[in-house]
């Protein structure tokens, strides 16, 4: 009875853990993908109108919510095929294939991590001391993503390199692993085995925030507490300058607040070293990767979110997207509306128009003042008739 009772209880334990599991990957994961496209689309669209391009930290905080669509189309949706429909999309054909996709998931990565610590280095020089009129630096966006894209190219060149192992499955049937063996017999295999965990931590995660963190109090210095150098400026300069810099601000701070610790967390628990005997500690490593892969995909697709709830000026210019056709259509009417109503409504075009039988069916004031300037003409032409009786 005891054995029974016991045997059952594990069962739906692991049926929780699956259903949660599930719900994660191919609900959750699957909503984020879709919502987090559409949603940093529409923030690179609107951070690149007329308005917010001539700053130079739109355009890199378009660049970063570009960057984060191809995390969401690569590591996201790698992870959503592979732990909820048990698809394993880089293991589906050769070593190519799988290092190619391996190397393309990385370097955008780590392209989306450094470009946060460009654009708050950027809006920290910026912050200084600000102009009347921006310098224009053209090229300047493209010269620098160039130049970082190239450095983390070298960088993660290993995966490109030495990615994925044949491993015997049972029955005699080989898999494709997309990763690097611990036990392979190449030893550089074995070398990053060991060590790409806390590598790409320390270089996509901890260096960057400590950056990050560094330029962020400082740009919080210039612009909020010590504005002295912005006093040349207009109110309205500076509170748009301030938006811009609070719509950066926010971006970091989710970056701070949802990648880093989760990042940090998921390394250490999923060393590569680490045995897991128990199946509890199993469940439990299961659950706590459910959850930092949901707040580290979930800052990813929040870029729209960020951006909206901290800035009026980029609601201002959502509401401008939005409505620009409506109102188009709708102000077409009010002129031809405007161009047929009466004249009561265009003074300029009042007085060729003075006449009784355009006021005919005016109110008395109006025809109080047409009998007004009516006797006054009478006046005038009865002392010019005077006048020349005189003569």
């Amino acid at each position: 009875m005891n054995n029974s009772t016991s045997s059952e209880h594990p069962l739906e334990e692991w049926a929780t853990v699956l259903l949660i599991n599930r719900i994660v990957y191919r609900g959750y994961f699957l909503f984020l993908i879709l919502a987090g496209t559409c949603g940093n689309l529409l923030t690179a669209t609107t951070l690149y109108r007329s308005k917010l391009r001539k700053y130079t930290t739109c355009k890199f905080m378009a660049v970063c919510a570009l960057l984060n669509i191809g995390v969401l189309l690569t590591n996201t949706l790698n992870m959503m095929l592979t732990q909820g429909y048990d698809i394993h999309l880089r293991s589906q054909f050769n070593f190519a294939w799988c290092r190619l996709n391996a190397f393309v998931a990385q370097w955008i990565r780590g392209m989306a991590s450094w470009a946060l610590v460009i654009v708050a280095f950027e809006r920290f020089q910026q912050s200084k001391t600000i102009r009347r009129t921006p310098v224009k630096k053209k090229n300047i966006v493209l010269l620098t993503m160039v130049v970082t894209g190239f450095i983390l190219l070298i960088f993660n060149l290993p995966y490109l390199l030495f990615t994925g192992s044949k491993v015997v499955l049972a029955e005699n049937t080989t898999f494709l692993a997309c990763m690097f063996d611990k036990h392979s017999q190449n030893k550089f295999q074995r070398l990053f085995a060991s060590t790409s965990n806390w590598q790409e931590l320390v270089t996509y995660i901890i260096v960057p925030c400590i950056l990050a963190l560094i330029l962020n109090i400082f740009i919080i210095k210039n612009s909020f507490l010590s504005s002295t150098n912005n006093e040349h400026l207009k109110s309205r300069s500076r509170s748009r300058t301030r938006r811009v810099t609070t719509m950066l601000l926010a971006s970091n701070i989710g970056f701070l607040a949802l990648v880093a610790p989760a990042q940090i967390f998921y390394a250490i628990s999923s060393d590569p070293q680490r045995e897991i005997d128990s199946h509890d500690e199993y469940k439990s490593f299961i659950v706590q990767g459910n959850i930092y892969q949901c707040l580290i995909n979930t800052y990813y697709a929040a870029s729209f979110v960020f951006c909206f709830v901290s800035s009026s000026i980029f609601r201002h210019e959502i509401s401008k997207l939005f409505y620009r056709k409506y109102k188009t259509k709708r102000s077409i009417p009010n002129e031809t509306k405007e161009g047929y109503s009466s004249y009561e409504n265009r003074p300029f075009l009042q007085h060729p128009r003075l006449s009784s039988f355009a006021y005919s069916n005016c109110s008395p004031n109006n025809e109080h003042m047409i009998e007004r300037r009516s006797t006054n003409r009478a006046t005038d032409s009865a002392i010019e008739t005077a006048g020349l009786m005189q003569q």
